[in-house]
């Protein structure tokens, strides 16, 4: 049987990197939604469709990953679910889909994300997608609902 494996985590907390690792451990596909962004739009995080093409690119991901695993192989899905109301989503999907689903927490204190992207910052530019300023970093955090010991163990 087939499992969704969920990324859960803010920018800079490691997702990409340890749903890269999933990746070749598992023999599944991995969806990162900012690799497609970049490539399809290029630097676009101050255009103002961004948002939506990112909306896009994941509703077009979703669509590949039913497939994949209708057919019996692991899908990594590197979105970072910030809500459990969203991750609880995608595993009743998964299971109306006969597939198992695992959530995949990057339990990084924000300190740390923090000079991460920091780092990552200095070496992309304000231009890179992957730019992630201290206002919008500290705004995301507080968005960020951190899943609970019970829905990890589900």
């Amino acid at each position: 049987m087939a499992t969704l494996h969920l990324m859960v985590g803010l920018p800079g907390s490691g997702k990409t990197t340890e749903a890269i690792e999933l990746e070749h451990k598992y023999k599944a596909l991995r969806l990162t939604p900012d690799e497609w962004q970049y490539f399809l739009f290029g630097h676009d995080i101050a255009d103002p469709e961004h948002d939506e093409r990112h909306t896009k690119v994941e509703e077009l991901m979703w669509k590949i990953a039913v497939k994949v695993l209708k057919s019996g192989v692991d899908v990594i899905l590197d979105f970072g679910f910030w809500t459990k109301s969203e991750r609880d989503e995608f595993r009743r999907k998964a299971h109306s889909l006969g597939a198992n689903s695992k959530i995949h927490y990057m339990d990084v204190p924000n300190d740390i994300i923090w000079e991460r992207l920091s780092v990552r910052n200095k070496l992309a530019g304000k231009n890179a997608i992957f730019y992630v300023g201290k206002e919008e970093f500290d705004k995301w955090s507080g968005l960020f609902e951190i899943p609970t010991k019970e829905e990890l163990e589900q």
